[in-house]
């Protein structure tokens, strides 16, 4: 007879000595990728006119890191890829693809990907198909391998008569809260993010299937979320309420299925749909995007879209938020110091936050007598947040970094900092792109700093700055010295026959001046030939504007009885050409002093 009892026991010890001698398994899952279909494979084209209604369809997918994972999946895109030929179904030109957001997906997480394709406006696409796959890749962040995972396959593109009917059309559409009527426009600032609610309306029971969308082109709208409602809401997609999509009765996607577009079930969503996204605007800035919407089906066995798919478009305008800069003053004389302003500017009506952007200043880490931040100083900011940063900067700086910046909607950032350089030399400066939260805003900022031993030009001619002054030693018998600190200077008399030249000492305010007397035998005195005397100054004016020259003079009584003699005339001439006409100023005789000024 068999111990059965004693058998039993033997082979549970066996699976125990077993177990206990083979390697510790992990009781958690490393990351992975699920992914999950979210828009409809039935796309169109009007089947009266091709030529009109809708051409192009989001194709999503949804990249999931299971919860079960124990890491990280870092840096996930899609890359939309074909796996057929047909010339009349291709992603819209110019789309993205591969999306490649950056995101980096926890245990749990998931994000959506939308690519754009567009039906060629052909009578020949009607009825054609084209395979796709799509393929989601990342890096696990605990073992830095590489993650991916593909759509399922066989899936295609089918092109449908669509047929335009007035049961579907567009009822609203919101930015926020805020009404956008049909042809009205929106604002929306590049690095924002938005909800945007389109509300439709269907037959009062829906459709069997359903795709409600705003057409956004997904390189200016990033999807970040969608959240639907249906009012006749009885069909069999769980994820109805997540997606533009519903299927409601289990429509079969498999081209090899001899059930393939039908449906395996019953079901259906519509009656009042609102379909509310969560969108980022990542690019377009200064351009204006038509977006319509489109509302489109299957029911009995037709396809349908709604009738006022022209007429129910909004306009959003792309608005990019703007960095600018400037130096006060633009010149400098070496060792001097310039003010260097920052401004962003939002134009739009929502605070913008995480604003960063670099400053690199010319020749950094060369040397620092190029240009640089002058001495430990604080960074002054005006209307940039609560916290931004960095509050101070260090004597001799050259690279700058500026982050944590807000600004309000309507409003602008200024941020100011003092640099200097000791080498003469052109600086042009231009900073790093701007970026809101993260989003490279494509604008920079460009300004010139001119370090140099010349004054600084005149910022008006009511508002002069010496460039040269020539003054008269006491005692001096010869054309004096002079005192300047432009180059390319140099003096000069020349006297006609009859005319003297000389020092006088007692005249002059102050005192000492040049004294000449001359006359002209007739006309107009027109140089290098004058019939008087004269005083020649030549300065390099090359860098200025609004140069002029000012003198005193003194006419005295008793010399020339003719009114018509009493002039002083003044020529310029510029890059040694000829002297212009020069303009006569008719002197007052008498013992004050009067001022000539010209240009």
């Amino acid at each position: 007879m068999i111990n059965t009892k004693n058998i039993v026991r033997a082979l549970l010890l066996t699976v125990i000595a077993i177990a206990f001698i083979s390697p510790p398994q992990l009781s958690t899952a490393a990351s992975s990728l699920t992914l999950t279909p979210l828009t409809w494979n039935v796309i169109g084209l009007d089947s009266n006119d091709e030529n009109v209604g809708p051409d192009n369809f989001p194709v999503g997918i949804r990249a999931c890191n299971p919860s079960a994972s124990t890491t990280d999946v870092n840096n996930v895109s899609a890359t939309f890829t074909w796996t057929s030929t047909n010339s009349y179904i291709n992603l819209r030109p110019g789309s993205l693809n591969p999306i490649t957001p950056g995101v980096n997906l926890t245990p749990g997480d998931c994000f959506d990907f939308y690519f754009e394709v567009t039906v060629d406006r052909n009578v020949s696409a009607y009825d054609t198909t084209r395979s796709y796959r799509i393929d989601v890749s990342g890096t696990d962040s605990g073992t830095s391998s590489p993650v991916s995972a593909s759509s399922p396959t066989p899936r295609e593109l089918y092109v449908e008569y669509l047929i335009s009917q007035s049961r579907n059309s567009t009822s609203n559409v919101l930015l926020g809260t805020t009404p956008i009527p049909a042809g009205g426009t929106m604002d929306l600032v590049v690095g924002n993010t938005y909800e945007i609610t389109m509300i439709a309306s269907t037959a009062t029971n829906g459709y069997e299937q359903i795709e409600s969308f705003i057409n956004f082109p997904n390189t200016i709208f990033q999807i970040n979320s969608v959240d639907t409602t249906y009012t006749a809401d009885g069909g069999t997609d769980s994820l109805a309420d997540e997606k533009l999509y519903a299927d409601g009765c289990q429509w079969e996607n498999d081209p090899n299925s001899p059930n393939y577009r039908s449906c395996l079930s019953t079901g259906k969503y519509g009656g009042t749909v609102t379909i509310v996204y969560n969108i980022t605007i990542i690019g377009g800035g200064g351009t204006s995007q038509t977006l319509t919407n489109l509302i489109y089906d299957f029911s009995g066995s037709s396809y349908h879209y709604n009738s006022d798919y022209s007429s129910s478009a909004r306009i959003a305008n792309i608005i990019n938020a703007t960095i600018d800069k400037s130096f006060s003053p633009h010149s400098i004389n070496p060792g001097d110091t310039s003010t260097l302003t920052f401004t962003i500017t939002n134009p739009g009506s929502t605070a913008i936050n995480n604003v960063s952007f670099t400053d690199d200043l010319p020749d950094p880490n060369t040397s620092v007598d190029d240009m640089h931040i002058e001495g430990n100083q604080s960074v002054t900011y005006t209307g940039c947040g609560s916290s931004p940063s960095p509050s101070s900067l260090t004597d001799g700086q050259q690279s700058l970094s500026f982050t944590n910046i807000s600004v309000a909607g309507l409003s602008t950032c200024t941020i100011e900092v003092s640099v200097s350089a000791i080498n003469e030399e052109f600086y042009t400066n231009t900073t790093g792109n701007l970026f809101v939260d993260g989003v490279d805003t494509g604008d920079n900022a460009t300004d010139s700093l001119q370090v140099t031993s010349l004054p600084s030009p005149p910022t008006s001619c009511t508002s002069p700055v010496t460039m040269a002054t020539w003054t008269i030693p006491p005692g001096s018998t010869e054309p004096p010295n002079f005192t300047t600190r432009a180059t390319d200077v140099s003096f000069a008399t020349t006297a006609s026959s009859g005319g003297t030249f000389a020092i006088d000492t007692t005249e002059g305010n102050p005192v000492n001046s040049w004294s000449g007397n001359g006359w002209s035998t007739t006309g107009t005195i027109t140089p290098p030939n004058p019939a008087t005397i004269y005083y020649e100054f030549s300065i390099d004016t090359s860098n200025y504007g609004g140069v002029f020259i000012a003198f005193e003079y003194l006419m005295p009584n008793g010399e020339w009885a003719n009114p018509g003699d009493n002039f002083l005339y003044a020529y310029s001439s510029a890059d040694g050409g000829a002297f212009d006409a020069g303009t006569g100023y008719a002197g007052v005789k008498g013992s004050t002093f009067q001022t000539f000024a010209g240009h």
